[in-house]
This record gives C-alpha cells, structure tokens and sequence, in this order.
C-alpha cells in the first residue's frame, strides 16, 4: 500500500515526530511504501512550510497516489500563533483534503479547546465533522473532542503504544550502573518536555522521604511562560532533598534508560489528551503514577497508579517505595 504521512520528523525534537518516525518504520517493515511529509527541519521525503494550510493542499496533490493519508495533528505544528487569516487558511486547507481525499485519517494527537465563534476553528470543526475517520488514543479524547466542538465524527481508536519505538531494553540494575544512578534506592522518575502542564513540581513536593527523583527532559517551545516555568521549577528542585533535574534532551536510548531504571514513572500532569511517557513505560514494563485528567485513566494498565489530587500523588509513591525498600531488606 502507498501511505502519506503528514508529521513533524526527526530530527526535530518532537514527541508528534518521534511517534511518527516510529510508525513509519513499522509500515515499512510491514512492506508499505511510504512517503513523509515534514516540515523543513525534518527529514521527509518531501519538504513544505506547515503553517498556512501548505501541508494540507500538497498532501491532497500528493495523495492522488496514496491508498492511505495519515495526518499527525497537534495545532502548534500546523497553526501560526497570532496570524488569524493564516489560521482559516490552514483549517480550510484541512477541511478540503479530508472532503477530496477520502482516504485521509487524521490522528488526533491533541485539539485546542475551541472559541466556536471564529472562523479558523468553525471549518476545523467542519473538517473533523467531514474526515472519513479521526484516530484517537482513548475514548475520552472523542468525547471531549466531540464535546467540545459540537461535532459528531468517524472514529477509531489505536493504542498509543504502536508510535512507541524501544531503542534499549537495559535492566534496572544496568540502566541504573549507565545513569550512575544508587542501585538500592526507590527511584522515580518524570521524563519529557518541560511545561506547566506537566505539574511536575507536584512530584518534588510529593516525593517527602520516598527515595530519589529524577526530572530529565528539556524546554521544547521557549516561550516566556515555559522558561518561566523552568526557573520555579529549578528553584522548587534544587530545595528538595533527593530531586535531581537533569535539563537536555533525551535520544531514544537515553530515554529508555532512563524509564528502566525507575521503580516508577511519575506523569502529574495538570493537563493532557494521552501520553507518550506513559506508552514507553508501559512497553518497558515499568509501572507508572499519572493523575486523573484527559485519556490517563483510560490510557493507564492494572500496572499504573492513577491518582486524583497530591495527597493520593504522595501516598503511591511512599508505597512504591515501602514495597523497593522492603524488597531489598529480603533480598539474600
């Protein structure tokens, strides 16, 4: 089969494009020709400016030839910030290529939350309303989705785990001995994009006397509010016995690494549709705490801890920790 993928793409650094790059591998494993579009920073196939809709009209060009269009869509990939007429351009543009091209899927890694009033996400919601199917990662998603753009729409869901590639599979004692992070002591850590939305602070002031914390990730979007974000958060760190933030970007093994070595993985987030960290932990078999918003709860395996508020954040990971301590006290 002949697939277009419409992503953000390595070496970008983008979780949209590090899923992306995964599943295009996997279709060409499976035998599939197929060819990437990415933004100039990427390494597709064919190369366009995202913003304005151009994506969207050179995918309905190019996908005479395709059985399948596949559109990875997160709006800060695809929407000028502050440029309204660019804005109706690229809905517009979208609504078009799902009209013409009914072999177009649309993955929707994230939808804004609407003012239904404007015109740029009037025709979105069109285009939602007129894509022949929406992918989603839980069912939570499509709900709120069709919630909140009053639209009823054509959907499957897919599981998150499938842009998910695993570069390294170290055990926690290696990954802990590369890392040069204690053997012995429960480990948590938070890995990813740094932002408000991530709550991490939460995890610094829940961690207490529960064992170590390691917060590695980097800032992706340098606006005001995240570098402002990133100082609270060094502040918050760098008070807290036990915190570590290690501040760089993570290659796929460094990241596997990282999630290997942790007793669990700790995602307090404020804010969230699903989870990228949540699926790498999940197919490394690493336990995970996440907080109840968006897909998590749907998203999260009898493995993973979901809790509601700081005090129930706090309360798993002191018995994670009760359970690594106890297992080390037994150990012959």
């Amino acid at each position: 089969m002949r697939v277009l993928v419409v992503s953000s793409y390595p070496p970008r650094r983008c979780g949209i494009g590090a899923y992306a790059a995964a599943q295009v591998e996997r279709l060409r494993l499976e035998g599939h020709e197929v060819t990437v579009l990415s933004p100039p920073d990427g390494d597709g196939d064919v190369r366009v400016p995202f913003f304005g809709g151009r994506p969207f009209r050179t995918a309905a060009r190019l996908g005479r030839r395709s059985e399948r269009i596949l559109v990875h869509l997160q709006p800060s990939l695809y929407y000028r910030p502050r440029a309204p007429l660019s804005k109706v351009a690229t809905s517009l543009s979208l609504w078009r290529l799902c009209v013409r091209r009914r072999q177009t899927e649309v993955l929707v890694h994230e939808a804004d939350r609407p003012k239904r009033w404007r015109p740029d996400y009037l025709l979105l919601a069109a285009a939602f309303r007129a894509a022949p199917v929406l992918l989603f990662h839980t069912a939570a998603e499509r709900a709120r989705l069709e919630r909140e753009y009053g639209v009823r729409v054509r959907a499957r869901l897919v599981d998150h785990r499938q842009g998910i590639a695993v570069r390294a599979r170290p055990t926690r004692e290696k990954a802990r001995d590369r890392l040069g992070v204690p053997r012995d002591e429960p480990v948590f850590v938070s890995p990813g994009f740094i932002h408000p939305d991530k709550g991490l602070e939460r995890a610094v002031r829940a961690l207490g006397r529960a064992g170590r914390l390691y917060i590695v990730g980097s800032v992706k979007d340098r606006t005001a509010t995240n570098l402002a974000y990133l100082e609270e958060l060094r502040d918050v760190a760098g008070r807290t016995e036990g915190v570590e933030l290690v501040e760089r970007y993570l290659d796929g093994d460094e990241l596997d690494t990282w999630v290997a070595a942790a007793d669990a993985v700790v995602l307090p987030y404020r804010r969230s549709w699903s989870s990228g960290a949540l699926a790498r932990a999940q197919a490394l078999g690493v336990p995970a705490i996440v907080t109840s918003v968006g897909g998590l709860p749907e998203q999260a395996s009898p493995s993973d801890v979901v809790v509601r508020d700081d005090e129930r954040l706090a309360e798993a990971m002191a018995v994670i920790a009760s359970k690594r301590r106890g297992a080390r006290m037994v150990r012959p």
